[in-house]
């Protein structure tokens, strides 16, 4: 689904309490009551919609790529927290029952607002800033990334059940039959997908278990996992795609990780990954034991090339980034021109030295510790050596796909765009999404 249906659709429903509210129920309070209610709703709907942004449903981030589906979902988050964390702050009018009038039909006059109703609006206010700021500094937090996850999940929902609670009864607007009829699918959404991704796709996965094939070095701290398939016939993916995978874990363990898969489609349904030793979980990776049962969700991603028709393939790498890039190679079969600039700290960390000079694309190293006698290119992939090395394939329209560090992506991109490439000509997959 492209980005603009996307965003137009989201637009629409977290619009819609708001218009509806005004359509249907009157009078307007004061401006300032009338700013802190559509902030609420807004922001609340908004809330709600973030369980289906970071469920990783492919019907929502099939056509844009997960990584843009989910430095939306932080984004709209983001902004979300400030209007709710704002809202209360805004109201004039008066609270509590003692302010009702006799007159005053749909107590435009006052805000009801009881015990109960204080309790969870205010619980949901605090649980939602906590939140989001534990979120953005989740790298600095003294947990294991599991154990956040676990914790933003459960956190997140509480503040669902306890805003929507607060909404029903204390927002003039949503006790109206439409707007209540809104709140509750939208909360039904929310629920479903959480009771999709944590309970249906594991039972999903447990019928279509993996075992690791295979655990070799590949190169300085990057292991080559081989996975096959458990009695079925495997993962449909397109190459330059990738998987979250669960090794020696249960389907409904949050240890699982994503990965890009290196190797291309094949008849008995393998999958390799190249995993780099970066953390508690990859650290281990090399003592994994043939035979370890796994499981496999996926694929997800966009960085494909097929159905492309630009004159050749510029694939840009860093470190085990060449991972997806490599299973391009692996599958292609057409005759376009390839390139492949490669990128490492040492010639130490070269993934498949052999077969890329064996895969007929045009390949440079770059090193930035290059070994005495190196007649290769040197230092950093920065913009400038994008500028110097793609300038002839940005002038003939070539297709460029980039997947590696998060600076080096940053650098590559603006070296691109300094030649005039077109934004639909770069392909790129990130895991980091801030």
């Amino acid at each position: 689904m492209p980005a603009t249906i996307l965003l137009g659709a989201y637009a629409l429903l977290v619009a819609l309490p708001v218009l509806l509210g005004w359509a249907l129920v009157g009078p307007a309070r004061p401006w300032p009551d009338e700013v802190s209610s559509a902030l609420a709703m807004a922001g609340f709907a908004a809330l709600l919609m973030e369980f289906l942004l970071s469920g990783r449903f492919r019907a929502i981030s099939g056509g844009i790529g997960i990584d843009r589906t989910m430095r939306w979902h932080q984004l709209f988050a983001r902004v979300l927290t400030v209007g709710l964390l704002v809202h209360p702050f805004l109201y004039t009018v008066p609270i509590g029952a003692q302010f009702l009038r006799p007159e005053d039909a749909t107590h435009a006059g006052v805000l009801r607002l009881d015990a109960h109703t204080l309790v969870t609006g205010w619980a949901a206010w605090l649980l939602l800033g906590l939140l989001t700021i534990t979120a953005i500094g989740r790298d600095s937090m003294p947990w294991r990334y599991e154990t956040w996850r676990l914790l933003h999940g459960l956190g997140a929902a509480a503040v669902a059940v306890l805003g929507m609670r607060h909404t029903l009864w204390a927002g003039r607007y949503s006790t109206d039959p439409v707007l209540a009829t809104y709140w509750a699918t939208m909360f039904a959404l929310a629920a479903g997908s959480l009771l999709l991704v944590y309970l249906g796709r594991p039972l999903r996965h447990m019928r279509s278990p993996w075992r690791v094939a295979a655990v070799t070095r590949a190169a300085e701290r990057i292991w080559s996992v081989v996975l096959e398939p458990a009695g079925h016939a495997g993962l449909r993916f397109r190459a330059g795609q990738f998987a979250w995978i669960r090794l020696g874990a249960s389907p409904f363990s949050m240890r699982e990780h994503p990965f890009s898969i290196a190797s291309a489609p094949r008849p008995d349904g393998r999958l390799e990954f190249l995993i780099k030793e970066a953390g508690d979980f990859t650290r281990t990776v090399g003592a994994i034991a043939p035979g370890t049962r796994a499981f496999v969700d996926g694929p997800h991603g966009h960085l494909w090339i097929e159905g492309r028709t630009e004159p050749g393939l510029c694939l840009i790498a860093g470190g085990v980034g060449l991972a997806p890039l490599l299973s391009m190679l692996r599958a292609k079969a057409d005759p376009r021109p390839v390139m492949l600039l490669y990128g490492n700290r040492h010639a130490g960390q070269i993934l498949a030295s052999e077969e890329l000079a064996a895969s007929g694309a045009e390949v440079v190293h770059v090193l930035q510790e290059p070994p005495p006698g190196w007649q290769g290119a040197t230092g950093l992939m920065d913009r400038d050596f994008i500028r110097a090395r793609c300038e002839a394939a940005a002038k003939a329209g070539w297709l460029f796909v980039l997947c590696g560090p998060p600076p080096m992506m940053r650098e590559v991109r603006a070296g691109l765009v300094a030649l005039g490439v077109a934004p639909g000509r770069i392909l790129e997959e990130r895991f980091v999404y801030d």
